[in-house]
């Protein structure tokens, strides 16, 4: 009888917590909000140095101005390799043109130690995992999911590798495209460890795979041409537009996948700060997720897991942003393992 009497004396305070304190919490955020449109009003402009697809980011700029018609959305769209640079020679030069900065995690790591990035706590924060945030400075706005891409002519689903080392065996010997880019070599060692990842890589360069080196897009046409079975490194967003026009293609997984995050931040100085949280909020938040989720792409909110019924089962592990400190030990042993 204690005992119930216990449990129902907890439950009334937790719901009293949560009646007294989620309101507040809720019209802080409004108060937040307003005072962020009240300035951003008067900036009446917002610069993102950014790297998604330029169709990807104009789509999602357009819905954010359509909420806030009063910002002007300028986007100066750079490669990954490209953008680091860029802030740092014009932070050198005294300027500071940037309001938000967006890279893939590596991108963000340096951007993040270099100093570049100011701190912005968004209220949608909290409704990421911890491995998907840098808390205070960058949060997921999109994941790359790279699968296993393969010809349906060509492989049955009965006879799909099942395990990494499933690839190994002589069946799948000439049948393999392989494309050594660095993030995946050093996330194959980030799941495997080094010196096992290492053998791994030396076993299936053993299995005659065809190195390329072009786009994942690329790739796809090539499995589908039938130049190889199975593309040991395609990313679902290729894949499934493909699938969705009825090419012979297909994907699965070995085993948790790799994930690549894209996240946005605050730059350091912005000179559009009112604006640049909005934006940043907005991304984050469920309307601007589910513009990520139309792209093919996977969004990192844990509340909105139901609506990604397709990668439901598929387990992930994202790159660990701090490999990219080791990028050019990647990069030469992928060289030397699978050449060219």
């Amino acid at each position: 009888m204690k005992r119930l009497l216990r449990r129902a004396w907890m439950t009334l305070i937790i719901s009293a917590f949560f009646c007294i304190h989620l309101p507040q919490a809720a019209q802080a955020q409004s108060g937040d909000t307003a005072k962020l449109i009240e300035g951003a009003k008067k900036e009446g402009e917002l610069v993102i140095y950014g790297t998604t697809d330029l169709r990807q980011s104009n789509l999602i700029n357009e819905k954010f101005q359509a909420k806030y018609p009063f910002i002007t959305v300028k986007l100066n769209r750079l490669t990954s390799d490209n953008l680091y640079p860029r802030v740092i020679a014009e932070s050198r030069s005294g300027k500071f043109l940037a309001d938000v900065l967006q890279n893939n995690a590596i991108g963000m790591h340096f951007l993040r130690k270099g100093n570049f990035l100011a701190r912005y706590v968004s209220p949608e924060e909290r409704a990421y995992p911890s491995e998907f945030k840098d808390p205070g400075y960058w949060t997921t706005s999109s994941m790359n999911v790279h699968v296993i891409g393969y010809n349906t002519r060509t492989v049955a689903r009965n006879q799909l590798p099942k395990t990494w080392d499933d690839l190994l065996a002589p069946v799948w010997s000439g049948r393999l495209m392989v494309s050594p880019r660095e993030q995946w070599f050093a996330w194959m060692l980030q799941i495997m460890g080094k010196e096992k990842g290492l053998n791994y890589m030396r076993a299936l360069a053993k299995q005659k795979p065809a190195v390329r080196r072009e786009s994942t897009a690329m790739r796809a046409q090539l499995v589908i041409a039938g130049e190889a079975d199975v593309d040991v490194d395609s990313t679902y967003s290729v894949l499934t537009p493909l699938m969705k026009q009825g090419a012979p293609v297909n994907w699965t997984t070995l085993g948790p996948a790799l994930v690549v995050p894209v996240g946005y931040g605050l730059a350091n100085k912005a000179p559009h700060p009112n604006a640049a949280k909005l934006f940043i909020d907005f991304v984050l938040s469920q309307e601007g997720q589910r513009q990520v989720l139309s792209f093919d792409r996977q969004s990192a909110r844990a509340d909105l897991a139901q609506e990604q019924a397709s990668m439901k089962d598929v387990k992930v592990i994202p790159l660990d942003p701090s490999l990219g400190e080791h990028m050019e030990f990647y990069a030469r042993q992928a060289q030397d393992i699978f050449g060219k």
